[in-house]
C-alpha cells in the first residue's frame, strides 16, 4: 500500500511493526520480525531516509516510528499538487480543442462510434469526466452497457454526482426490473419515467452528450454519436429538461417494496411509489410487478388510500395526493 512512499512490502511491515513499538533496536526489531539483526538495522536505517523512523539519543542505537500523518503528510500534498496540475493541464488542452474546432467545419462538433465495445468505453468516459451531473433518457433495448455492469454510476454518486434519469414507461412493465430501477434510485439517483421517450441520450454537464442510434450497419453492431459543445449540444440538454419537467418522479421505499402495515394517515414510502407508478399510466399489473407484489395487494392499498383520501376514484385520488404534496 506504501509503494507510493517509496517502501516495498518488507519495509512496509517493518514500519507498521515499529509503529506498534515504542522505540525499537536493531535487535528488538528484529525479533519480531522474525529477520537477523542485520537485516532488521538496515530497515531502520532506510525507514530513517524515508522520513519514516526517527532515531532516539543515547545507546544503543534506538528509533521511534514517525507518525502516518507527519510522514505521508508532504507526499499527500505532493500528490495533490501534481494532481491539480494535470487538472490546469487538461482545462488548457480543452479550450485549446474548443478554440480550434470552433473554426473547423460542423462535422468537429459529432463523432461517429461504432461497435458496442466502443460505446461501453465513451460511456464508461462520459461518467467519469462529470464533475457536476449526468443526465440520461433510457429505454430498451440495451445498446452496450446494461445496469448491472453501469458500476460507474454508483460511484460517481459516492462522490457527489447528481444524477438524473428519466425511464421510458416500456421498460417499468418488465419482469425483474433488469434495469435496476430500484436500485439506482436507493444509491441516490433522481428517476422519472415518462411515455414514448424519442431517443437514448446521456449528457455530463454541458460538455458531452452521447446519442446511440439504429443499427444500421451491415455488420449487425451497434452506433453512436458524440456530441461535443455546440448547438447540437445545447439543444440536447434543452429537450433532457422539457422532458424532466412533464415527467412523473418515481418514489421508491427504502426497501423498494410496498409497505403494507398502515399506523397513520400518512402515506408510506412505498405507497407514494405505487402513486407515482399509478400517475405514469402503468396497469395494476405492471405496478404490482414493479414492487413485489400480487395485484390483489395492489388494489387493496389503492382501496386504503382512496378511503384515507375520502375521495371515490383513482383520478381524485391522484389529483388529492398532488394536491397533498404526496406526489
Amino acid at each position: 500500500m506504501l509503494e507510493v512512499a517509496g517502501l516495498d512490502g518488507v519495509a512496509e511491515h517493518a514500519y507498521r511493526m515499529l509503529l506498534r513499538m515504542p522505540t525499537a533496536t536493531g535487535a528488538e526489531l528484529a525479533e519480531q520480525l522474525g529477520t537477523s539483526v542485520a537485516e532488521a538495522t538496515t530497515l531502520l536505517l532506510a525507514l530513517e531516509s524515508q522520513g519514516m523512523a526517527s532515531p532516539v539519543s543515547g545507546p544503543p542505537p534506538r528509533y521511534r516510528a514517525t507518525p502516518p500523518d507527519l510522514a505521508l503528510g508532504p507526499l499527500v500534498q505532493s500528490r495533490e499538487q501534481e494532481l491539480q496540475e494535470i487538472r490546469a493541464r487538461i482545462a488548457q488542452l480543452t479550450d485549446e480543442y474548443r478554440s480550434r474546432t470552433a473554426l473547423r467545419g460542423a462535422g468537429e462538433f459529432i463523432e461517429l462510434v461504432h461497435g458496442a465495445k466502443a460505446i461501453a468505453q465513451r460511456v464508461d468516459q462520459l461518467q467519469r469526466s462529470a464533475r457536476k451531473e449526468v443526465r440520461g433518457l433510457v429505454k430498451p433495448p440495451v445498446v452496450a452497457v446494461s445496469a448491472e455492469d453501469n458500476e460507474v454510476e454508483f460511484q460517481a454518486l459516492a462522490v457527489g454526482v447528481r444524477y438524473r434519469v428519466i425511464y421510458d414507461r416500456q421498460l417499468l412493465m418488465l419482469n425483474g426490473d433488469p434495469y435496476m430501477v430500484t436500485h439506482a434510485a436507493q444509491q441516490g439517483e433522481e428517476a422519472r419515467i415518462a411515455v414514448d421517450l424519442p431517443l437514448k441520450l446521456a449528457i455530463a454537464d454541458d460538455d458531452l452528450a452521447l446519442v446511440p442510434v439504429a443499427q444500421a450497419q451491415s455488420d449487425g453492431e451497434p452506433s453512436a454519436v458524440l456530441v461535443h459543445p455546440s448547438g447540437l449540444l445545447d439543444a440536447l440538454a434543452a429537450l433532457f429538461e422539457t422532458l424532466w419537467a412533464s415527467s412523473t418522479p418515481l418514489l421508491i421505499g427504502a426497501n423498494g417494496e410496498l409497505d403494507e402495515d398502515r399506523t397513520s394517515d400518512e402515506p408510506t414510502p412505498g405507497d407514494m411509489r405505487l402513486l407515482s407508478l399509478l400517475l405514469a399510466g402503468l396497469t395494476d399489473q405492471s405496478i404490482a410487478a414493479q414492487l413485489g407484489l400480487s395485484t390483489r395487494t395492489v388494489q387493496r392499498r389503492l382501496h386504503d388510500l382512496i378511503k384515507i383520501t375520502g375521495v371515490r376514484t383513482r383520478v381524485q385520488l391522484i389529483w388529492q395526493a398532488t394536491k397533498r404534496g404526496w406526489i
